[in-house]
């Protein structure tokens, strides 16, 4: 039966001879590291992780002078690259100690490996991209005209998030920006599936831009932005993707599949800030060139009102001028009118008087040769008959001297005459005859210059 110190030493007599005491090359995860490398024993809990659960797991030792080895060889990345989460690739002695166990005591870091390792699996990962077409698949989203809700992802409290914050929703513009942040781990091998998480919450939440930030580190540090999947989920999200990832010397594979990159935080801010400036600009050119169209339009407008006033009050004119003459031609043609009825009228007096004086003559004959007849009855029929005829006769002379020219002309008739004889009608006057007019107050001569039928008389005959 063997005690436990002797199997322990068995074991580590068996890896002594196994190992030969020579160092060995290896890549693991660190899972927790102890302060004061190259100051004092620094311990460091190492992985190896696959399909999120772990396959290896060992202890790390480093002595304070392999600390100061590893310091001076790292450099200002030190503590990047020795971070929880951190892959690392580093030269290690294999040693079993009866008390402690198994360690792996670091000698060195492995810088060059660690960065040709990366490399490789970046070109890899460019490859495949480059065959699903990935490149082009974000770029041909369109990025609204003013895209004010931000999907922010990044670690909030490092260098490059408040950079971002501090470009856009402090910068002395005041642009107006809804920014929502989807917090994610942005270094370590866990980093890739919670910043893949988050861009999914991102793009649920319907915003007008991803932003992807990420501050400076070393190459190792901004390794979980060349992660395949990570890359794929980008180039396949529904929404543009900007990203803004390490320092202006940096470029990762989620540059490449995002639709526009930027060397760092504060350059996505200055983009973000230029778009909005940019189309505050060109709504403000809009609205200039829409003013002075529409003060081209109202001047044209009121130049056309002008005019059509200015024809509205010629035409008006006209219009009364013509009227004007209308009334004119009209007040000449009545008078005409009236003139051309007041001779006919004259005409037809005369013509009556004319007719009274035969049938007075005519009557006054008869009435004589009834009275000689009369005469010769006895005496007191004859008296009698005469008395009578007397009367009538008195009456006759009264009808008479009522009907007389004269008593007609003083109520405002006249007698025409050519050549002394009274005229009925028209008929037979030629232009240029001379005419008599007889009124009541006097006699004027006239000189025919028209002739025009009398309408009233025309229709009446009709």
């Amino acid at each position: 039966m063997y005690s436990l110190s002797q199997v322990a030493v068995s074991i580590r007599q068996a890896l002594e001879r196994a190992t030969g005491n020579r160092s060995w090359l290896i890549r693991a995860e660190i899972l927790k590291i102890s302060s004061g490398l190259g100051q004092k024993t620094v311990y460091v809990d190492l992985v190896e992780e696959s399909g999120g659960s772990q396959r290896a797991k060992m202890r790390g030792v480093i002595w304070p002078s392999n600390g100061a080895r590893i310091l001076e060889t790292l450099g200002d990345e030190a503590a990047s690259i020795l971070a929880p989460g951190s892959e690392m690739v580093f030269t290690a002695r294999i040693e079993f100690h009866e008390r402690y166990g198994l360690s792996l005591f670091i000698e060195n870091v492995d810088l060059r490996h660690m960065l040709g390792e990366m490399e490789r699996r970046k070109q890899a990962t460019i490859a495949r991209l480059k065959e699903l077409g990935a490149f082009q698949l974000n770029k041909r989203l369109p990025v609204p005209a003013a895209p004010q809700r931000i999907a922010l992802v990044g670690s909030p409290g490092t260098s490059g998030f408040r950079d971002f914050i501090a470009k856009t929703l402090l910068h002395p513009s005041k642009r107006r920006l809804c920014i929502e942040v989807f917090a994610s781990t942005v270094q370590g091998t866990s980093a890739p599936k919670s910043l893949i998480e988050a861009l999914i919450e991102a793009e649920a939440s319907a915003p007008d831009l991803i932003v992807l930030v990420r501050g400076g580190g070393s190459k190792l540090d901004l390794d979980c932005f060349n992660d395949f999947e990570l890359c794929r989920k980008i180039s396949l999200l529904s929404v543009p993707v900007w990203t803004g990832i390490g320092h202006e010397s940096d470029l990762v594979v989620a540059d490449l599949v995002a639709h526009s990159y930027w060397k760092t935080p504060t350059d996505v801010g200055d983009a973000v800030i230029r778009e909005l400036d940019r189309i505050t600009n060109e709504v403000h050119e809009l609205a200039a060139n829409l003013q002075r169209t529409v003060q081209r339009w109202l001047e044209e407008k009121q130049r056309e009102l002008d005019r059509f006033g200015n024809e509205i009050q010629w035409s008006s004119q006209a219009i009364v001028s013509g009227q004007r003459n209308a009334l004119r031609t009209l007040e000449m043609q009545l008078n005409w009118q009236a003139e051309r009825w007041t001779q006919a009228n004259n005409q037809t007096i005369e013509n009556l008087i004319q007719q009274l004086e035969r049938l007075s003559r005519q009557v006054i004959l008869q009435r004589r040769t009834e009275l000689n007849a009369w005469l010769k009855t006895p005496f007191r029929g004859a008296q009698q008959q005469l008395l009578i005829q007397g009367e009538r006769l008195q009456s006759m002379e009264r009808s008479m001297a009522t009907l007389h020219p004269e008593q007609t002309i003083k109520r405002g008739f006249a007698i025409l005459r050519l050549q002394g004889q009274v005229i009925p009608d028209l008929e037979g006057i030629g232009i240029g005859d001379e005419l008599e007019i007889q009124t009541r107050t006097g006699m004027a001569r006239v000189t025919v210059q028209s002739i025009a039928p009398n309408d009233s008389k025309r229709t009446t005959e009709n």
